[in-house]
């Protein structure tokens, strides 16, 4: 049978409007100017989502996301997971040196979180699988931009993008980060993230050596000397391969 590309369009353009509200269009004119849709069409489809439990509409007539898509994302979270041995390895690495691990991806210009093992100093961190953190914030996200190419990793940087005091600032500086990166073959987040806190990074390959996910450790920074902070590279080097071969080639497509 022949597809309906009358009824492929439908679905895209329906499916087009939940991307619009997620992005903070919730007024029927906002919508519809997002979308290049008519104003009609706009509402009918707004409509069927509605009903559908896709979105749902306030006493102000303001469009949100609705209760179906979360129902939908916790069946997606619990489909699409990473192997339990992940998190066996996070965890041991947490046990060892009570501290917080973390396993991300690059996802646009942001890291996003995999898998988390809570450390045991009685921090808890903001951090949590799912959540997306601008990248050259954090050591998982600068050790995986300087696994690209120059001009690509400067072309991320966002001087706007300021999470606490310490965050770099300026390209000149991102660029000493990611140079230092590439020389030392780790990265560090020195309290650019979180205040208090300073996280060490390093990349982990995929089965087939491709560059595709990163592990940290994160510890509150008056534990995270030079000398400890050399001895937490070395130890997540030891689990490297571990972690390797729980990534087939391409397991990354599932999340970004």
């Amino acid at each position: 049978m022949e597809a309906n590309p009358a009824g492929a369009r439908t679905l895209e353009r329906g499916l087009s409007l939940l991307d619009h509200v997620a992005a903070g269009a919730n007024r029927l004119e906002e919508i519809t100017q997002a979308s290049g849709l008519s104003r009609s069409a706009t509402h009918r489809m707004l409509t069927s989502l509605v009903g559908a439990r896709y979105l749902r509409q306030g006493p102000d007539h303001r469009y949100h996301l609705g209760i179906k898509l979360l129902e939908l994302g916790a069946k997606a979270e619990a489909m699409i997971s990473l192997p339990d041995a992940v998190q066996t390895v996070l965890a041991d690495v947490a046990k060892t040196t009570q501290d917080t691990t973390h396993l991300g991806i690059l996802s646009g210009n942001d890291v996003l979180y995999l898998a988390k093992a809570r450390g045991h100093r009685g921090i808890e961190m903001a951090s949590r699988p799912g959540a997306r953190l601008r990248a050259q914030n954090t050591a998982m996200g600068k050790v995986l931009l300087a696994q690209r190419s120059n001009d690509e990793a400067i072309s991320t940087f966002d001087a706007a993008a300021v999470a606490t005091p310490r965050s770099i600032r300026d390209v000149g500086a991102f660029q000493e980060a990611l140079d230092q990166v590439r020389a030392s073959g780790y990265a560090l987040d020195d309290q650019e993230n979180e205040l208090g806190i300073t996280c060490v990074g390093i990349a982990i390959p995929d089965l087939l050596g491709e560059v595709a996910a990163a592990v940290s450790i994160s510890s509150p920074s008056v534990y995270m000397n030079p000398e400890r902070i050399q001895s937490l590279v070395a130890l997540l080097r030891d689990v490297q391969p571990e972690l390797s071969r729980c990534l087939p080639p391409g397991f990354e497509r599932a999340w970004i």
